[in-house]
């Protein structure tokens, strides 16, 4: 049944009178500004750590650091110092023409390098045949060296046919150049007319020195 004109309500008439009655009230509420944030709640469960990434470069080397305070000097090392030996026996050398034989040898070792005086002194028999007899002593690098290297300190000797049989001495000195550490020395007999039965005996002395006299 259709209303009569008089109760008739437009739509701002209805909605004026509801919110007159409070029945509206919350809808007015809910369209008004948000309340404040509530309070943080507990963290969750962490989850498995995922794969390492790939290294990346190595940056630019830092600058270096100040250099420390310089520690006390050591004890000086020796500037000189010697060494000798000697042959126990008689030392035949060999009688092939131009054979060297090593008549003794002397071993050391040098603080640091510089240099070594070096002297041999002894005697050799030489026996009496009916030939020349010719050969040299000298100090030598080497064991087999032959005479050539040291001809200024080479002792040589000489005698005709027919010499009765004598005994020579000899003293011979060298000055070489040395390395620190191990080193060796020679004296070598060079036999150059190939005469058999010469028998030797010999002294040798090193002496060290870390440097010439100027």
């Amino acid at each position: 049944m259709a209303l009569p004109m008089a109760l008739r309500f437009t739509l701002p008439q209805v909605v004026a009178a509801l919110a007159s009655a409070g029945a509206i009230t919350a809808g007015y509420a809910l369209l008004g500004p948000g309340g404040p944030q509530g309070p943080q709640g507990d963290a969750g469960v962490q989850g498995a750590p995922g794969p390492a990434g790939v290294a990346g470069p190595a940056g630019p080397q830092g600058p270096q650091g100040p250099a420390g305070e310089r520690g006390p000097a050591g004890p000086p090392g020796a500037s000189s110092a010697f060494k000798d030996a000697s042959t126990r026996d008689y030392v035949m050398p060999g009688e092939g023409p131009g054979e060297v034989t090593n008549l003794l040898a002397l071993r050391f070792v040098a603080p640091s390098a510089g240099w070594v005086y070096v002297s041999g002194s002894g005697y050799c028999n030489v026996p009496s045949e009916q030939a020349i007899t010719q050969y040299a002593v000298y100090l030598a690098e080497a064991r087999s060296e032959p005479h050539g290297r040291a001809l200024p300190s080479t002792a040589f000797v000489r005698f005709p046919q027919g010499a009765t049989q004598v005994q020579v001495p000899f003293s011979v000195t060298r000055v070489l150049p040395v390395a620190a550490g191990r080193d060796e020395v020679f004296l070598n007999f060079q036999n150059f007319s190939g005469l058999p039965g010469y028998s030797c005996q010999a002294n040798l002395v090193a002496l060290f020195n870390a440097a010439k006299l100027q």
